[in-house]
């Protein structure tokens, strides 16, 4: 038998495991793909090559992309004539791709990318490239290569530290951020935190002295555009005059998508939700529309209801569920209608769209981006995924609508909507327009300012008040099935795990599948985690018990 994994990445796992309350063949079914385990006979190892080392310190860089890259261009130079290897890791192909770009010019020979998307042949080659090459190394890659037992890495950066993507979605729901911190501790080597706003329970930990600063630390976004929040609510000064129709776009959205076709420029337009509609309502009982398996509300499409929780499509000629009444009228903007009203109103523009509806890969992004940028006078228009896939500045964009973000009760959806305005508004070089029927909301204040710092400050003060991270560790149970079998379970659930009580609360889309879900919430102290007791009593609850520890959403 051979060894194929150092000692540190077995530790890793052995420590996720008490982590997540889990085991360690679950932990390392995540950590190691299967194209790593069926291939470890084509793979080279160097044995004794680990060196324990007394480098753990934990970094943040907060600053925009240039600042950033320039750091670790920095930081490369730095590592390589100390005769050490650094590990970029990134939340998604497309970004790990990108990055691989700029951080290999000037060490070509040196520097190198993995993740799952590399044909497996390409994967066994670089991997042994990366082994048996004396001079130090850079490898980009994603969580699926934090097992490359190379000896002399002694720096891991964890970038766009602040992406969703970083948790697995899937038992035991592991988040590849704390892996590779426990990996840095275990290997006693560096770790740094990146991104334009970083979590906030980084930001807590960087003002509590647990994370340093690895440069000058940024709480203002700073931006060459020019921001404007444009208020859609009808003006309530003018009651005397007749109702205006509901509209899409500002004068501020319209003067930028002319001034864009008349100077050939670029725009970029975000819509945060798919289809036409996101919500459809009763005229009369103000009932929403819902699925009628999940209970999640429908979005409306062009001629069709569709729910984009678990899938269900229907017909939109149908009648109110609950009072029978036949007005049925959607509310908000989805980006089929932003589509449509560009095209009806500036037929004459170039209008390219990339969203979950019409991109199935990265190449068919990467080909749109390509005729988008090489077409002046248009305009880009997508929901957040689009996000991902543009790297250089345009010149104008508009943020649509946020406003259905609010609706949701997830303690973490402030952060998401100001790290969304952060970042389109790094990406704009002049003009920035936000549309909201919510303008008095302040988290839009601190976005058009770059004003992370008075955003942060309240969002503490609101979470130590509500007893959220990161002043507790949550771990949150889930239950489905008939609603009557399921709250036995809760209940024997929480039998197994006295003294530790846990709240109990339907999930926010009560039913899947015609299944009812039921949550519970255990919350402790951040010091009193690992708890070996819970964890014990965790590990022994039957399967049908879904265990999330540190779950990115409470709904």
């Amino acid at each position: 038998s051979t060894e194929f994994f150092q000692q540190s990445f077995i530790q890793t796992a052995q420590a996720s495991s008490e982590y997540y309350a889990s085991s360690i063949g679950s932990i390392l079914d995540i950590i190691v793909p299967d194209y790593i385990l069926k291939n470890t006979a084509k793979l080279k190892t160097v044995k004794n090559a680990q060196i324990q080392k007394n480098l753990h310190e934990k970094y943040a860089v907060q600053g925009d992309d240039e600042e950033r890259y320039g750091t670790w261009k920095s930081l490369i130079r730095q590592e390589f004539a100390r005769k050490r290897s650094v590990i970029f890791l990134f939340p998604t192909i497309e970004e790990a791709e990108y990055a691989f770009t700029l951080l290999e010019k000037g060490v070509e020979e040196y520097a190198f990318i993995l993740h799952g998307s590399v044909p497996l042949k390409k994967i066994v080659e670089t991997w042994n490239n990366i082994m048996k090459e004396p001079h130090p190394v850079v490898v980009i890659t994603t969580g699926g290569f934090l097992s490359l037992p190379r000896g002399d890495v002694e720096t891991i950066v964890v970038e766009r530290e602040s992406s969703r993507h970083y948790k697995i979605p899937r038992r035991p729901f592991l988040d590849i951020r704390q892996i590779a911190e426990t990996l840095a501790e275990k290997k006693g080597i560096k770790i740094f935190f990146a991104d334009n706003f970083l979590r906030l329970e980084t930001l807590w930990r960087q003002g509590e002295g647990e994370v340093m600063d690895a440069s000058p630390f940024k709480f203002r976004s700073l931006s060459t555009a020019k921001d404007f929040l444009a208020d859609m609510r009808p003006n309530k000064t003018s009651l005397a005059q007749p109702r205006q129709g509901f509209k899409i776009f500002s004068e501020e959205t319209e003067r930028l998508v002319n001034r864009t076709r008349d100077e050939s420029e670029h725009m970029m337009i975000l819509a945060t939700r798919r289809g036409t509609a996101p919500s459809t309502v009763c005229g009369d009982c103000q009932n929403i529309v819902t699925c009628s398996s999940c209970s999640a509300p429908v979005v409306l499409h062009s001629n069709f209801f569709l729910c984009h929780h678990c899938g269900e499509r229907r017909s939109t000629e149908e009648y109110c569920k609950v009072c029978g009444s036949w007005k049925l009228g959607a509310i908000g903007i989805g980006i089929d209608l932003v589509e449509k009203k560009i095209k009806d109103k500036f037929p004459e523009i170039s209008l390219f769209r990339i969203d979950s509806d019409t991109v199935n890969s990265d190449k068919t992004a990467h080909s749109i981006i390509q005729r988008y940028r090489a077409k002046p006078g248009s305009i880009l228009l997508g929901t957040e995924m689009m996000l991902q896939y543009v790297h250089e500045k345009v010149e104008n964009s508009a943020i649509i609508s946020l406003d259905s973000l609010f609706s949701l009760p997830d303690f973490r959806i402030q952060e998401k909507i100001l790290s969304i305005l952060i970042r389109m508004r790094a990406m704009t070089a002049r003009d920035f327009v936000v549309q909201t029927r919510k303008a008095d909301e302040k988290v839009f204040e601190y976005g058009l300012k770059g004003n992370m710092s008075d955003f942060y400050r309240i969002s503490m003060d609101e979470r130590k008040k509500f007893n959220y991270p990161p002043f507790t560790v949550l771990v949150k149970l889930t239950l489905e099935g008939k609603k009557e079998v399921i709250v036995k379970e809760m209940e024997q659930a929480q039998t197994i795990l006295e003294p530790y009580e846990a709240e109990i609360f339907p999930a926010f889309t009560h039913t899947i599948k015609g299944n009812f879900v039921l949550h519970g919430l255990i919350r402790l102290p951040k010091d009193k985690w690992v708890d070996a007791s819970l964890v014990e009593k965790l590990r022994s609850l039957p399967p049908n018990v879904t265990v999330r520890v540190d779950p990115e959403t409470l709904l």
